[in-house]
């Protein structure tokens, strides 16, 4: 029997964020599966006639006493600054068969940021959370960092939003929308590659 799913809909408004929001989710949840990093996996799903939305597996509360991959979380943290995730914070980290998952991605890359507060915070750590990382945790999650190349990155990214596009979300997101906004992702990710390892020197 299959787990329990989560289903998210999309937000109502016309905004082209509601379309980055969603690709967000979509490529951090499948970059994290790439690195092998607790991330809680999402994917787009057809809802008929109510449209497209994300679905991902129903996780259960946090209990810090119950957790057994501290450490995996942990070196998660550099990742998650990688990817200017400024919305991580201890209620999205939920659990499941004594697991910790990392959830909602909708405000990494530029989602939901207007340009000017991008650049304001580009250079910074911007997480509010520490994932319970030691110095061992954080060294590893820096080393994955690296490994990052930022080409194949933005083709995983491309296809997120690819399917986004697809899925007509929002008709405010065409292509030339999608362009545009890989092209500051594609930045965001090629600068905080760099910088990220820093926070942790």
């Amino acid at each position: 029997m299959g787990s329990m799913k989560y289903i998210k809909r999309p937000k109502r408004e016309k905004d082209v964020h509601v379309a980055l929001e969603i690709s967000a989710e979509l490529f951090s949840s499948e970059l994290g599966k790439q690195l092998g990093l607790p991330i809680n996996e999402v994917e787009l799903v057809d809802l008929g006639n109510e449209g497209f939305a994300l679905s991902m597996d129903h996780l259960d509360e946090l209990k810090e006493q119950d957790i057994k991959n501290y450490f995996d979380l942990g070196k998660t943290l550099p990742f998650e600054e990688f990817l200017l995730n400024v919305d991580l914070k201890r209620e999205h980290v939920m659990m499941r068969d004594g697991k910790g998952y990392i959830i909602d991605h909708g405000h990494a890359l530029d989602a939901w940021k207007p340009l000017y507060y991008v650049e304001q915070i580009i250079q910074s750590p911007v997480t509010r959370f520490d994932l319970w990382a030691t110095d061992d945790a954080l060294k590893e999650g820096v080393e994955i960092i690296k490994t990052i190349e930022i080409e194949e990155v933005t083709r995983t990214l491309r296809k997120s939003m690819e399917s986004v596009l697809d899925a007509k979300i929002c008709a405010v997101f065409n292509k030339q929308a999608l362009e545009d906004h890989l092209s500051i992702s594609k930045k965001i990710l090629k600068h905080r590659k760099m910088i990220v390892p820093r926070f942790y020197g």
